[in-house]
């Protein structure tokens, strides 16, 4: 027997001046904000690196990488660390910086409305664009977004 999925346990990521939403499944942990190791001669969207569970992980703006500008800190602001989307992946983990606790949603087809990718210019980094109530949220290729932070987390460590 063929079970069908009507929902999707989903997280509301709050960032600045945008949304996401991502797989439950994608996040590992959420942390309080604390200052994180500047990296020289890296692109905008990489605002540092943090130690998590013995790990050096790269930390980025998604603001920036999904083509809106770098945010300004915030007093409420988490640090959310992603978990890897890539099986044979040599970072299993980065993190982004949110404005807030995620929340969780079950995300379904009356939930999500249609999709606004056909009337918004997205850039690579962004799957999709939905409608949820009142609010936008953008639905990140994951996969796009790890390849990039990986490579320049790559170059940034020879």
């Amino acid at each position: 027997m063929n079970a069908v999925v009507e929902s999707v346990r989903s997280l509301w990521v709050p960032l600045n001046g945008v949304n996401l939403l991502v797989p439950n499944v994608a996040i590992a942990e959420v942390i309080n904000y604390q200052p994180l190791d500047l990296i020289q001669d890296g692109p905008e969207w990489l605002l540092g690196c943090l130690r998590w569970r013995d790990q050096e992980l790269p930390v980025i703006s998604m603001e920036s990488l999904c083509g809106h500008s770098l945010p300004q800190a915030e007093n409420s602001a988490r640090i959310s660390v992603l978990n890897s989307v890539q099986a044979q992946s040599d970072m299993p983990f980065y993190a982004m910086v949110t404005s807030d606790i995620p929340r969780l949603i079950y995300a379904d087809a009356d939930a999500l409305g249609e999709s606004l990718a056909p009337i918004r210019a997205l850039p690579n980094s962004v799957a999709d664009c939905v409608q949820i109530g009142s609010e936008e949220a953008l639905i990140p290729d994951l996969d796009i977004v790890q390849s990039v932070v990986a490579s320049a987390w790559k170059h940034l460590r020879r």
